[in-house]
């Protein structure tokens, strides 16, 4: 992984890649300092090879969205402004300082321009074909764009060719209906992107690398497979430098086809994306192949280059997470690297699903390296000694921080392991990854000298509060100890309990984690929140041996909020093939010793379920009692986490863990 290699006329220096992805770290379509310093720490990390995401072409009409000068301002401007040169350049030089190479993302979208073939939109609109004097014109458009790249010295262009883009358009049988030149044959529907290339090589000379995103996988009956994905790669082969092999969508709207997804969260294995590149890497001799797919692990990297899969693999979220994990897997550091989760809450499930600015669920400064970066935490001007009570998240974060800074830190945590919540997280089917982070922290915070007491407990009594004060005599407290969850369902819906909670045969998903219970028979599990606890649970229940388990929800699906990061259309399946059986738009009128009265919110029509148990899951109480005992006796106290805010995510807790800590 770390050889050099030689991408057409570029010499990288390791096969680390950051593939293209959005960060939405632009101001009225330029490069900020927020952008710039989130390359540089990477390129500071060791990664060989950056590239940036996206710079769209367009022509001037046709467009399906008539704001798209306004809603452009999160991408890059209209390639016929040369304002972009400026800090495009600023960008590449920050990069080059450090001896990576960064590539800039070429892009041009059919709902900008008009379909490759009369092929309708999700939304059922259709645009006109594109002609042969429109195609000459994105051709025209396409080297426009190129030249502003090489001005701006970027090492190399990659056409992005995937995920629905208009390249892949032309290529995709599906969607490619033309019987003009462009359409019939495969080489026919390589044609647009032939020509593209001829153009752009005598536009460009050899000084810059050029190369494109290949969708290997439309996961559509009839679309690209990796059988004419190889076909494809023969005819491009020495054509263009760099192949990035990758998979998704072919519609306009990718996200609203779930199962065609290009970025999979934690429930895909890892390194998913050699079945692609390993036949195209076998079948071209010249033009140098990429793979990303959940590649976390340097290890699984380095295994993909030795089995000669790919010439480089693309490690974006990995380096999310931790910038720098090329130094440190280079230097043997491997138990220091960070690790991602996979849950894209933060990186994906903010910058592409909610257009907002990215972050990382487990690294707080992602997004925020100008001050948060490495090196950037600084001493605090006096050291304190700071008492931490809980060993979640927020708790292990805000450990992590103030022993940094210089602090002597001491954890209590009443239970035998560190972790908190993230201990029950792990066990849902399918999440066992999210506690790496917790295993990353244990070592952390062993090599930092942070003093952790398991099975310390400090109840709500002022006398023992005394006595750990005069014990550890702290000049600071962060109460980090969680929440609990609403044991009588009140919920949003009825804004009141739900009659029968405190029935033998009610159960919250805590009381089954702690007790590690078998239920048997026919189980309602309750779920009126919108994260993975309810489907979660369900599937754990079936797995533990229930004979039927029925998930009711008050809304339109399970766990609407998985959708934000990918997970929905995986989850979806695991409930489907545990055969439990969902009942949206339905919450629980009453429940029985044996029974639940389920209801349907829409109709208000109601119906008996035999049930030998109800688990209720409606939320979760703070536990915050200690607070205001210890605030009489120090003077800075604070609450993190769940205790301060319950119910929320993981990359909360850890950010209030930092935000409180570097302020300590």
């Amino acid at each position: 992984m770390f050889s050099s290699l030689e991408i057409g006329p570029v010499q990288i220096k390791n096969r680390i890649q950051i593939t293209p992805h959005e960060q939405q770290y632009l101001k009225d379509g330029l490069p900020t300092e927020t952008m710039i310093n989130y390359y540089i720490e990477r390129a500071k990390g060791g990664a060989g090879l950056l590239e940036v995401s996206q710079l769209f072409i367009r022509a001037s009409d046709g467009a399906v969205f008539p704001n798209w000068e306004t809603d452009s301002a999160r991408r890059f401007p209209l390639v016929t402004n040369p304002d972009i040169v400026p800090g495009l350049t600023k960008l590449a030089s920050s990069v080059h300082e450090y001896d990576a190479k960064i590539f800039m993302e070429l892009s041009a979208w059919t709902h900008l321009y008009g379909p490759v073939s009369a092929v309708p939109f999700e939304s059922g609109l259709m645009l006109n074909e594109l002609t042969p004097s429109m195609i000459s014109e994105i051709h025209e458009d396409f080297v426009r764009g190129a030249k502003l790249i090489k001005e701006s010295r970027f090492d190399g262009i990659d056409l992005h060719g995937t995920h629905g883009a208009m390249l892949e358009h032309f290529y995709s049988p599906l969607v490619n209906r033309r019987t003009d030149k462009y359409g019939g044959s495969l080489e026919n529907r390589l044609r647009f992107l032939t020509e593209l290339i001829q153009i752009l090589r005598d536009s460009l000379g050899g000084s810059i690398a050029l190369g494109m995103r290949l969708c290997a996988d439309e996961k559509y009956e009839g679309g690209v497979t990796p059988e004419y994905a190889v076909g494809m790669a023969k005819l491009l082969d020495g054509k263009l430098d760099f192949l990035n092999v990758d998979s998704g969508a072919s519609s306009q709207y990718e996200a609203v086809n779930q199962h065609a997804l290009q970025t999979q969260p934690l429930y895909v294995e890892t390194g998913y994306g050699t079945y692609m590149s390993e036949p195209i890497k076998k079948a071209v001799s010249k033009t140098k192949i990429g793979i990303a797919g959940r590649i976390t692990d340097p290890l699984l990297g380095d295994s993909i280059l030795e089995k000669n899969q790919a010439d480089f693999v693309g490690m974006t979220r990995a380096l999310i997470a931790d910038p720098h994990l090329p130094n440190k897997a280079r230097e043997g550091r491997l138990d220091e690297i960070r690790p991602c989760i996979g849950t894209l809450q933060d990186c994906w499930g903010r910058s592409v699903s909610r257009e907002w600015p990215m972050h990382c669920t487990v690294n707080p400064a992602a997004g925020r390296e100008l001050t948060r970066g490495i090196g950037k935490i600084g001493k605090a001007a006096k050291a304190k000694k700071v008492l931490i009570v809980g060993a979640g998240p927020a708790g292990l974060e805000a450990a992590r921080i103030a022993s940094e800074r210089g602090h002597s830190v001491v954890i209590y945590e009443k239970s035998g392991e560190i972790g908190g919540q993230t201990n029950w997280a792990k066990l849902l089917p399918g999440r066992t990854d999210i506690g790496s982070i917790v295993n990353w922290y244990a070592t952390q915070l062993k090599k930092s000298g942070v003093r952790i007491e398991l099975h310390k407990e400090i109840p709500a009594d002022p006398g023992v509060v005394q006595f750990v004060i005069e014990e550890e005599k702290p000049d600071s407290v962060v109460i980090a100890t969680g929440s609990n969850p609403i044991e009588n369902g009140i919920q949003m819906i009825t804004f009141a309990p739900v009659p029968g909670w405190d029935l033998p045969n009610v159960r919250t998903i805590d009381e089954l984690f702690k007790s590690k219970e078998s239920l048997s028979g026919q189980i309602v599990v309750a779920d009126s929140t919108t994260y993975i606890e309810g489907p979660g649970i369900s599937e754990y229940l079936v797995r533990k041996g229930a004979d039927k388990v029925t998930l009711i929800t008050p809304h339109a699906h399970i766990s609407p909020e998985l959708s934000l990061y990918n997970q929905l259309v995986h989850v979806v399946r695991r409930v489907a093939a545990a055969g439990i059986v969902v009942t949206p738009f339905s919450w629980l009128k009453r429940i029985k010793e044996n029974s639940a009265l389920v209801y349907n919110i829409p109709t208000g029509e109601e119906k008996e379920m035999a049930a030998d148990y109800v688990v209720l899951n409606t939320g979760r109480l703070q536990v915050n009692d200690l607070v205001d005992i210890f605030k009489k006796s120090v003077s800075e106290v604070f609450l993190v986490g769940d205790s301060n805010i319950a119910g929320g995510r993981i990359g909360g807790a850890i950010e209030a863990g930092f935000s409180i800590a570097s302020s300590l």
